[in-house]
């Protein structure tokens, strides 16, 4: 179906169930905040997106009715700041807030790993990604974050923060030649998200979720150089079945607790993303 045309259906039944709902509105469109936070964030917007960011919907009976504290943070951030139509007031508003928008930064990240960890991890040293509009986009491995960049570095306004592995420097060295100075490339020194995980935290993580009959001590976590390889046989040898990084990493995330939990290289890699 053309957009344009879809459009104009969602928009006639929006409204009309709208109208029905509360009775007829005058339509506020003088300010659009969608319209506002593309241009916020991307230097051009392609002609689709913009017949969908243009679709006349009457949302402020909507948002006059949502009960805040039960919507998701999307939305509550419409109710908060549709009507403002200052940029300094709506920054300030999501910043108080902790809204993530508008995005002020995208962190493309390798895997699943950093991907859960690092906001946890940030906000054990008072820095909140939410508040900081700060937003992580896993590329699904090494090889898929630079054409990822590649894709978006000439469409968003924003800073873009790239985190590789360690093994990723020959990447990393002709991605150099193609990067903005306003983007960053960051780089593990040594393995991957989980070889910097502390070893004191993985060990009570474990034993807190699997309460295994032979606890887990750090001799089982270094018998490989890889710590992944190391939790792969962990894994396989105490019957605890497949090892997952999605789930290891909920489970290491449930159980930060002190601030020795964070690794300096972990503190290093968030302060320099917070400083970007």
């Amino acid at each position: 179906m053309d957009e344009k045309e879809l459009c104009h259906i969602v928009s006639v039944i929006w409204n009309n169930s709208v109208d029905n709902l509360y009775g007829k509105h005058k339509q506020e469109s003088n300010f659009n905040i969608l319209k506002w936070l593309c241009a916020y964030t991307f230097k051009c917007i392609d002609k689709r997106t913009k017949n969908f960011i243009n679709t006349n919907l009457n949302i402020n009976p909507i948002l006059s009715e949502l009960n805040y504290i039960s919507v998701p943070i999307n939305l509550k951030f419409l109710k908060l700041t549709n009507n403002l139509k200052n940029k300094d007031e709506i920054l300030n508003e999501s910043k108080k807030h902790s809204f993530l928008f508008p995005i002020r930064k995208l962190l493309i990240v390798e895997g699943i790993t950093e991907e859960i960890l690092l906001p946890v991890f940030a906000s054990k040293l008072n820095c909140d990604f939410n508040k900081e509009g700060i937003y992580i986009l896993g590329a699904g491995g090494k090889s898929k974050s630079p054409n990822l960049y590649l894709k978006l570095k000439d469409q968003l306004k924003i800073p873009v923060i790239l985190l590789f592995d360690s093994d990723a420097k020959e990447i990393c060295n002709l991605l150099k030649k193609n990067i903005y100075p306003k983007d960053k490339i960051l780089l593990i020194q040594k393995g991957e998200f989980e070889d910097i995980l502390s070893l004191n935290l993985i060990k009570r993580a474990l034993n807190n979720e699997y309460e295994t009959v032979l606890p887990v001590i750090k001799k089982d976590l270094l018998l490989f150089p890889k710590m992944c390889d190391n939790l792969e046989h962990l894994y396989r040898t105490r019957h605890l079945g497949e090892f997952k990084k999605a789930k290891f990493a909920k489970i290491i995330s449930q159980n930060i607790k002190y601030k020795t939990d964070i690794t300096d290289e972990i503190k290093n890699l968030i302060l320099n993303i917070k400083q970007i």
